[in-house]
């Protein structure tokens, strides 16, 4: 008997343990797109190369709330049909543009619709696709929205794939080395464009690119600064039919 008694305080222990969580489960969608604020359309981007960040801010106990990350698609939209209703604040986070400010009390219910706009660091322009043969021969100019501050350049390098999705995290292997990248030498923008217009002054030509016949590929330039996160920014995607 006094072992039975002396059980029953452990088993309402557990029984407590094991009460049914009755929170509802988070079911609010965010969703919405990141626009380049220079063209007014999308944010040119590769899939998942940078994210919405969001901070939970509804409790005044946690001052310093974990965040978390909404990854943006290559078409620059992005969705999350798993979160809490809420106030959040939230910043798009980690891409190839100058950085942005946090902005507060934005308040989830339902659903929310929510656009970012952001200045990216460089854009690709003037590109030019020439097939010869089963090479494809690249070729671009660079331009910077803005100049001042602006990183030091990197590099130029291409982005082959097989699929529409193509970008520094969706590329075929053999085109991902050193041998099709091209070095920037200059520390400043001036020595690569003019500080006023933003214009780069100089064409740059990608090293060949060896396909194989018989195959369709998708083809985009991309060039990155140096900053913490040494993204990409993107041309438009080529399609190239090799015949």
């Amino acid at each position: 008997m006094r072992k039975i008694i002396y059980l029953l305080p452990l088993i309402a222990l557990m029984a407590s343990c094991m009460q049914i969580d009755n929170y509802d489960e988070p079911s609010s969608r965010l969703s919405g797109k990141v626009i380049d604020q220079t063209t007014g359309q999308n944010f040119i981007a590769g899939h998942g190369d940078f994210n919405i960040r969001i901070w939970e801010t509804s409790f005044a106990d946690n001052p310093n709330p974990s965040p978390q990350d909404i990854h943006v698609r290559q078409d620059g939209t992005f969705n999350n049909e798993r979160l809490f209703a809420a106030t959040y604040a939230m910043q798009p986070y980690g891409g190839p543009f100058w950085p942005t400010e946090r902005e507060e009390g934005i308040e989830l219910k339902k659903s929310l619709t929510k656009d970012f706009s952001v200045t990216p660091y460089l854009h690709i322009v003037d590109v030019t696709s020439n097939l010869v043969g089963t090479n494809l021969k690249l070729t671009c100019r660079l331009k910077a929205p803005v100049t001042q501050n602006l990183p030091r350049v990197l590099d130029i390098r291409p982005f082959v794939s097989l699929t529409e999705y193509v970008g520094e995290s969706s590329a075929i292997t053999p085109y991902n080395g050193s041998a099709y990248q091209v070095n920037i030498n200059t520390n400043w923008w001036d020595g690569v464009g003019d500080m006023a217009t933003g214009q780069g002054s100089q064409v740059y030509t990608i090293p060949d690119l060896p396909l194989k016949s018989g195959r369709t590929y998708y083809v985009r330039i991309g060039a990155r600064v140096e900053d913490t996160y040494r993204k990409y920014n993107y041309s438009d995607i080529i399609t190239v039919t090799v015949p």
